[in-house]
This record gives C-alpha cells, sequence and structure tokens, in this order.
C-alpha cells in the first residue's frame, strides 16, 4: 500500500494543526527535510519568528508528533530533527491496537520479561510492553515488544516518565545497534550533564539486553573518552546511587565498535602474546 504523502505548507490538510505557530513550525521541518535542523536551530528559528520560550518550541515539536513522524536521527555527529511521514498517532494521542496475533504472539513465553514471574506461578497479569517507549520513538515492531507483568510494566512507566525531557535523546541513542554506540551517545546528548546509572542500563539494553555495561562503558575510555562519575548514599534506603558525564569524546571507529574495543584491549594483547 502507497503511503499517504506529506502536506505542503498552506495545504488544507494542515488543518488539523493547533495554531499557526505549528504550522510554521512544520513548514520549516518540510523546507528542511534533506538537511533536518538540530533543536538549538528549531529554537532560533521559532524564537526569531514568533519570540517564543523554548520550552514552548519543544512542546510544539511534540505536538507536531500527534499528526506526524519527526524522528531524531544522528547526522554529523549531532541530533537532528527529520519530518518523514505522518505518524500513527491519533489526533487524541492514541495509537493503533495491535492485533491479536501480535499480541498472543509477545506474550506466548508466559512469563515476565523483567521479574521473571508467571500466571501459573505466581498470579500475575502479563500485558504487552514497548521496550522503547512509543513517546520515544518506540515501534509496534515485534522486536521493540516484550511480556511484563502489570506491576514491572507500572514501575518501569513511573521510571521511565523521570526522564521525559530527555526523551528526543534517548530515542537517537536507542537506536544505536550497538551498546557502546548506545550507551556512549546518550552521554553526548546529555552535554556533559550528568547522567544517571539506572538510565544508561536501561538505554544499553534497550536492543539487547547487557548484563555487564558498566564494562561497556569502562571500554569506552579504550576509545579516547574522558568519562567521569560521582556517587552518593541515599540515607533512607542505603542504596548507592552512580552519574556519569563525558568530558571528551571521539567519533565512532569505522565498522565494529566491539572489534576496535578489542583489539585496544591490553588485557587481550597479553592473552595474544601468551
Amino acid at each position: 500500500m502507497q503511503e499517504r504523502p506529506l502536506p505542503r505548507p498552506g495545504s488544507p490538510e494542515l488543518s488539523i494543526l493547533p495554531s499557526e505557530a505549528h504550522k510554521l513550525l512544520y513548514r520549516y521541518l518540510y523546507d528542511r527535510r534533506d538537511n533536518p535542523p538540530t533543536m538549538r536551530e528549531i529554537r532560533a528559528f521559532v524564537a526569531e519568528r514568533l519570540g517564543e520560550a523554548p520550552s514552548q518550541t519543544d512542546r510544539r515539536v511534540r505536538d507536531l508528533r500527534d499528526h506526524f513522524d519527526v524522528r531524531t536521527v544522528l547526522f554529523g555527529g549531532e541530533h537532528r530533527y527529520k519530518l518523514m511521514g505522518w505518524s500513527q498517532t491519533k489526533k487524541d494521542g492514541s495509537r493503533r491496537a495491535l492485533s491479536q496475533r501480535t499480541r498472543a504472539q509477545v506474550l506466548s513465553p508466559q512469563r515476565c520479561a523483567q521479574c521473571g514471574h508467571s500466571p501459573l506461578g505466581h498470579g500475575v497479569v502479563l500485558v504487552v510492553d514497548h521496550k522503547v517507549p512509543r513517546e520515544w520513538g518506540g515501534t509496534d515492531d515485534i522486536d521493540n515488544l516484550q511480556p511484563l507483568c502489570e506491576e514491572c510494566n507500572a514501575g518501569k512507566k513511573a521510571f521511565y516518565a523521570t526522564y521525559d525531557k530527555y526523551g528526543d535523546a534517548i530515542q537517537a541513542a536507542a537506536m544505536h545497534p550497538e551498546p557502546h554506540g548506545r550507551i556512549g551517545e546518550l552521554l553526548k546528548a546529555f552535554r556533559g550533564d550528568w547522567v544517571p546509572s539506572d538510565l544508561i542500563g536501561v538505554v544499553a539494553s534497550m536492543q539487547q539486553y547487557q548484563e555487564d555495561w558498566q564494562k561497556r562503558l569502562r571500554e569506552l575510555r579504550l576509545l579516547g573518552w574522558t568519562i567521569s562519575s560521582r556517587r552518593s548514599k541515599d540515607p533512607g534506603t542505603g542504596r548507592v546511587h552512580a552519574w556519569y558525564r563525558v568530558e571528551i569524546w571521539k567519533q565512532w571507529p569505522p565498522g565494529s565498535i566491539r572489534a576496535e574495543v578489542a583489539r585496544l584491549d591490553p588485557s587481550n594483547k597479553r592473552k595474544n602474546r601468551d
């Protein structure tokens, strides 16, 4: 089936947008499809035309995603916003329901992917969860779906909501095919701000679970990255929280990051000499 073409700026189809400011933003993204802008460029454009605060512009980008697929892509080492096509999101913010066949396929393991509890053994109710949330660009593809019990699903939603303001950065980082890349792109996207270890662990495992994501993080230093860390103890729970930030980062090597890390790892060189 042929995809519905994007409407041209000024088209009556854009009457679905809530304001002229949204239509102006749409025109800008439409004209920049071949050279997608960064959020900094988007904010500067809207501020020049409308005198709008950055927070308002960010909200308008989210509003556009109710109707159009505005995807965060990594281009030239920066996160850019590319207008791809119509979104699967309806105006009321709901999505098309998953088919019964897809739901049955996702739930077929009969076990929560997070806690391991099952309906028969523990009396839990399983639901279909999006590994990368829809709000962060996650799709309904089977690879992005997993079974979670209702308790784990609620906890995950509460945890992810804490980082909604970084949704675009997380979405872009999650698209990298290698765990080193997902971790590195997340650190870069925070632009020197501290990134909580819990979030790094989640993003590192978004395409494939990483039991030892901390090792992948340390291995970035072999590529010339400078990463600092800090820790603090929660007086209430006694739990130690860790944060990381990147101070110096390098371009990714051509080919496999994992292969380049293995080549540079001094422990591997010692094994080869032995």
